[in-house]
């Protein structure tokens, strides 16, 4: 996807890459902190000039607007959470098409900094230049397609998976930090309250008093930070076979650190990371979900989105006790509908990548109900 670094195909991807937005301050202290292969020299160097022309908009955003933003109070949302590549996705697209929710878009998770001051210009700028589909799957895209706000946290701070995208040898730490907290550190948490606070206020203030229907695979670990912050939050929990999920992580990051990344990496290297991290965001999960009580958290299997998605849907309304679900159930049959000829990857596991997924995720499988 990526092409040679210094090519004209770097140059594109440079004007996609999510860092494009960040802030120039950010963007070198996450170069000072995981660093950059000299082979990506050229894709940084567009980046750092990029970030330091955009860098005045952000001050005038922030100066316009910070004040207005600093006081918006979040609706309680409700969290579309499970681990990459389980659905959350595909239920965050069926479930957006209910109007009552507002959603973070593309152009906002690509855009935090300054998609108050830019988005009309860029809405029209930016649609011609994007790709039809995801990297790494046929999901379209456009820039008010529903998004996934860790996106966002890239451009505003140090606390974000999507980094790994980017930074891949650095994965391990960057999970630890940037979902698990290391153990729960108070200052990791604090920092990384603070950088999505601010980004789901600017968005919500765009939104106004819509509960914002958020998705976000890494929150499947933070649900306690989540309630804390957030009282009255719902959650959706999507589950899918672990097999499928561990080569489908593989196929995702591999496909995003050859477009955007700043270090060169391995495919062995990287389903080593899943293997490992798999288990503690599951685990997280499995130890946190039972703070929540009736009508907070309802757990759905993709399987049953794929085979029968309206009676899924209806479920998931009763049981969240969310209203609206017959006035929306139009709108999910006519996007269902739209998808009919959707075509998933197909992706091999050799057995002995089997076997491994099999010894080492072994708990995770009998507690999801998955048969080995």
């Amino acid at each position: 996807m990526a092409g040679k670094p210094g090519s004209e195909s770097t140059l594109q991807h440079v004007l996609l890459h999510p860092l494009i937005s960040s802030g120039f301050g950010n963007l070198v202290r996450l170069v000072a902190a995981y660093g950059c292969d000299a082979r990506y020299a050229p894709r940084l160097a567009y980046l750092l000039l990029v970030t330091l022309l955009r860098q005045p908009v952000i001050w005038w955003e922030a100066a316009r607007y910070g004040r207005r933003v600093r006081e918006q109070r979040i609706v309680p949302p409700v969290f579309i959470i499970g681990h990459w590549r389980s659905g959350t996705t595909h239920l965050h697209n069926v479930m957006a098409q209910d109007p009552q929710f507002g959603r973070v878009t593309l152009l906002q998770a690509g855009m935090p900094n300054d998609f108050l001051t830019l988005s009309r210009f860029a809405i029209k700028r930016v649609a011609g230049q994007l790709p039809d589909k995801r990297l790494m799957d046929d999901v379209p895209v456009y820039a008010a397609a529903p998004w996934e706000e860790e996106m966002a946290l890239t451009s505003t701070g140090r606390m974000s998976f999507y980094h790994v995208s980017f930074f891949p040898r650095s994965m391990g730490r960057i999970f630890n930090e940037a979902v698990m907290f290391d153990g729960g550190d108070p200052a990791l948490q604090a920092t990384w309250k603070q950088q999505y606070l601010a980004f789901l206020r600017k968005v919500q203030f765009a939104e106004h008093d819509k509960p914002l229907l958020l998705k976000n695979p890494a929150n499947t670990a933070r649900i306690t930070l989540l309630r804390e912050m957030f009282p009255g939050a719902r959650f959706v929990h999507i589950r899918r076979n672990p097999y499928k999920v561990y080569v489908s992580s593989i196929h995702l990051y591999l496909k995003a650190q050859e477009a955007w990344g700043l270090h060169k990496t391995s495919r062995e290297s990287v389903a080593e990371q899943i293997l490992d991290t798999y288990p503690q965001l599951m685990n997280a999960y499995f130890e946190q979900r039972g703070e929540l009580r009736e009508h907070e958290l309802v757990e759905v299997r993709y399987k049953d989105l794929q085979d029968n998605p309206m009676e899924l849907m209806a479920s998931i309304y009763e049981q969240l006790d969310l209203p609206g679900f017959a006035d929306a159930a139009p709108r999910f049959e006519a996007y269902l509908d739209s998808q009919r000829d959707y075509k998933k990857n197909v992706l091999p596991i050799t057995p002995e990548e089997k076997a491994l997924v099999a010894e080492r995720w072994r708990p995770i499988f009998d507690k999801l109900g998955y048969p080995l």
